[in-house]
Parts: structure tokens; sequence; C-alpha cells
């Protein structure tokens, strides 16, 4: 499945509000600039001819979340779980969004560059 992908997909971890889908948070596990997967611990009703407006509580970053506009391309249900495939549609916040993609790709190319060794600038330590 990742391969018919057409943006790179990273890692992360935000919560994921949308009350017309589930009236529990969800939880962001990837992200790319054209879509997401979210999981909620809930039974959720998903229409995947509609569009939703969600709310990305991202973990890197405190601002205001993301609006977002999505459509479910996916979902499925397992485990009292129910994860959802979203594609990103044109949104307010968008170019927020391409912001925090473009701050993962610098990330995981710094962690490549350092072998996945974490370096704190603001460290005392000589």
């Amino acid at each position: 499945m990742r391969k018919q992908r057409s943006s790179e997909r990273f890692d992360d971890f935000a919560r994921v509000e949308c009350k017309e889908l589930c009236v529990v948070s969800g939880v962001l596990t990837d992200i790319s600039k054209n879509g997401f997967k979210a999981e909620f611990n809930a039974p959720c009703e998903v229409d995947t001819e509609k569009e939703y407006s969600v709310l990305l509580r991202l973990s890197r970053i405190t601002s205001e979340p993301l609006e977002l506009t999505v459509q479910p391309v996916w979902s499925g249900f397992a485990n009292g779980k129910t994860s959802i495939g979203f594609s990103i549609l044109r949104s307010k916040d968008s170019a927020r969004l391409e912001s925090y993609i473009k701050l993962l790709k610098e990330e995981e190319i710094l962690k490549n560059e350092t072998n996945g060794v974490s370096f704190d600038n603001d460290s005392l330590f000589i």
C-alpha cells in the first residue's frame, strides 16, 4: 500500500478531533502533505463520500491546531479501534501543514546524518 503513495509519510503523533466522525478524539499515527492515518478507540460512522473538518493538535508545535478539510479514503474496525486513512483536501491551514511536513523532513535528514543520535542544542554540558 505504501508504494501507491505520491508523497513521503512520517511517523508522528497528534490528537485528531472530528465530532462528526467520533465523540472521542483519535490519534494520528503518520502524516504526509497529502494525507494521514488516525485511530479512534471507538466505532466510527465513516462515509468515504463525505468531506469532514478535523483539528490536528500536533505534538511538535504548541500553537493553534491545524484545521483541515479531509475525506476518508479507507476505514477498518478491529480490536475496538477504528482506523481511518484520510486524504487532505485544500484547507485553511494547508500552508501551515506544508511547513510542518518540511520540519519533519528536516528532522529525518538530520537523524539520518547523525545515525539516529539525538543532539540537544540547549545543553550546558561540554
